[in-house]
């Protein structure tokens, strides 16, 4: 990673607290071919205990493709200690991806134009202003019990890769803050036309607009590898550094502690600017994320120690006898 690059000034140094976690606590490759869990038949319930032993972070990626339910994120905050935080990403129709015409809820089906309702995959432009009043609506039902329990982290506006900075794109970000109102809102901008010479221009727009900049680590072929802090709130998205043109083949990656040494010293440098820094490990194969997050929890909380995983085990074993 580069220099960072600090905008946001805190009006006074600021007591950092450092979150380190997975960018899924349930992916397939991790409870397929992983070793973290130790049961491959576990409950839902009994797998986010076990996680949230070892993390006191998670990013809820399934956001992404349907709004969870109030009584889903409820049932969250009573499966998790206290302190525990979740980061939820974004519903795709608000970041300008694709959508799956079959896993679209019957509101936003019946908005569908009937030359798209036959189609198995739409822009989510398609659907016009009222599907995406309508989403945000579902999004604030959902993150109200998070909200109220203080677990919930940021909300995560993961933008498409064709996303651009047009004055329509600029005028949607201005509205964010306003529809996920008491919230850290987070972008990320996966487009390369957002950076180079317009870099300053955007980090300084992102802070104007109390936007949370998202700091990416990725290929060094991406154009968005910089970290930078445009608000209280500080998050890195590691996405591991494979050169495959695939993006399920360029998270199949564990970082070395080298690697994990230069991004923790870009994280500490955050200290004393910023409320709160996020470190989410995105690499998503096997058991990388999970080495990985341990690894820098190890190097950026100097209190923490991993948990007893046979301990751990007993009592998992106790609460199922139960």
């Amino acid at each position: 990673m580069r220099t960072p690059i600090v905008l946001y000034e805190p009006p006074r140094r600021l007591r950092t607290e450092y979150r380190i976690g997975l960018s899924a606590w349930t992916d397939k490759s991790l409870l397929d071919e992983g070793t973290f869990y130790p049961r491959k038949t576990m409950t839902a319930e009994e797998r986010l205990w076990w996680y949230s032993r070892f993390f006191d972070a998670v990013e809820v990626n399934s956001s992404f493709y349907a709004v969870p339910s109030a009584a889903t994120t409820a049932l969250w905050v009573r499966r998790t200690p206290p302190g525990f935080i979740f980061n939820v990403k974004a519903y795709g129709l608000l970041t300008g991806h694709y959508l799956d015409v079959a896993r679209l809820p019957d509101a936003l089906r019946k908005m569908l134009p009937r030359a798209q309702a036959t189609r198995p995959r739409v822009p989510s432009n398609v659907l016009g202003s009222k599907a995406r009043s309508w989403a945000f609506g579902e999004l604030r039902k959902g993150l109200q019990p998070l909200q109220i329990t203080g677990k919930l982290g940021y909300a995560l506006f993961e933008f498409a890769p064709s996303v651009t900075p047009t004055e329509e794109t600029l005028s949607y970000l201005t509205t964010l803050p306003h529809e996920i109102p008491d919230a850290a809102v987070a972008v990320e901008l996966r487009n390369g036309s957002w950076f180079g010479e317009r870099t300053d221009k955007t980090l300084q727009f992102l802070k104007d607009y109390g936007l949370t900049y998202v700091s990416v680590d990725g290929p060094r072929s991406w154009a968005t590898v910089l970290p930078a802090v445009t608000s209280s709130t500080a998050v890195f998205r590691l996405h591991g550094r494979g050169k495959q043109p695939s993006a399920s083949k360029r998270s199949d990656y564990l970082y070395s502690e080298k690697e994990l040494e230069g991004i923790a010293r870009i994280a500490g440098a955050f200290n004393g600017r910023a409320d709160r820094v996020h470190l989410m490990m995105n690499n998503s194969r096997q058991d990388s994320p999970v080495i990985n997050g341990l690894k820098l929890k190890q190097m950026l909380v100097g209190s923490w120690h991993p948990p007893d995983r046979q301990a751990l085990i007993e009592q998992l074993e106790e609460r199922r006898a139960s």
